[in-house]
């Protein structure tokens, strides 16, 4: 149980960190663009509450994930997160693409890109802290 309480904490700075830097350079924009154009449908800057729920189901589901699996290298924690985080944020924004004319195929590839990205960091570290606290 502590391995999974400190990957969960470790995992959960490292997401708050480099999401913290992608919603200021990419998503908060990019929202606002999007509110200005469907003022009704479209938040200016996302609900805080939901948002960050979301975030911590993602990341409680990855860190059992990788203990079930038995996944304590940094290279496989790596892949595992990119993996997960990538095809998850997919299958979410293809729903997203699918039932609305707001978000389309742009905002889909940059935002799976960067959620690979902040799924194989946050995946290495994770992996990392389960291995060394085990």
């Amino acid at each position: 149980m502590k391995k999974l309480t400190i990957s969960f904490f470790l995992g959960f700075l490292t997401f708050s960190i480099i999401g913290s830097v992608a919603a200021f350079l990419f998503y908060l924009p990019e929202f606002a663009a999007l509110h200005n154009a469907y003022p009704s449908a479209v938040n200016e800057n996302p609900e805080p509450v939901s948002g960050t729920l979301l975030g911590i189901i993602q990341l409680i589901v990855l860190v059992v994930l990788m203990d079930k699996l038995k996944i304590d290298s940094i290279k496989n924690g790596a892949v595992l997160g990119a993996v997960f985080s990538g095809l998850l944020w997919l299958m979410i924004d293809l729903q997203m693409v699918s039932l609305t004319s707001i978000f389309n195929y742009d905002f889909l590839l940059v935002d799976v890109v960067i959620s690979t990205v902040l799924g194989l960091i946050g995946g290495a570290v994770i992996a990392w802290s389960q291995k060394k606290y085990s």
